[in-house]
């Protein structure tokens, strides 16, 4: 596991039971979610059958996304993937975590 996987997870390890607000942007897109992290494991994309799937940390535990009408509605899943390729923290500090991937920028931090 790459040591910038290896940062994250132990950020993400160290607020469970917490509730993270992650902020994404993919190309114009911004997603807010509000995320309480129960677990946080890794799945590495050279262990899984589907070559759809990338190497990802998984948050476990449950979350809600701001809609179109600035409601929270609950996501559909009790999980939230973030693909790790190209990985780079670019500000880890105790409250919030600002990374990028080859998919898109993230900050993660404490609500």
């Amino acid at each position: 596991m790459e040591p910038n996987v290896e940062k994250l997870m132990e950020w993400l390890n160290a607020h469970k039971e917490a509730t993270l607000v992650i902020q994404k942007q993919e190309l114009e897109d911004l997603d807010t979610v509000h995320f309480t992290v129960e677990t946080v494991d890794y799945r590495n994309a050279e262990d899984v059958i589907d070559d759809y799937l990338d190497s990802a940390v998984i948050l476990r535990g449950s979350g809600s996304t701001m809609n179109d009408d600035a409601e929270l509605v609950p996501l559909p899943q009790p999980g939230y993937e973030i693909a790790v390729a190209g990985l780079k923290l670019h500000n880890v500090a105790e409250d919030q975590v600002d990374l990028q991937t080859d998919r898109a920028k993230y900050t993660l931090s404490l609500s």
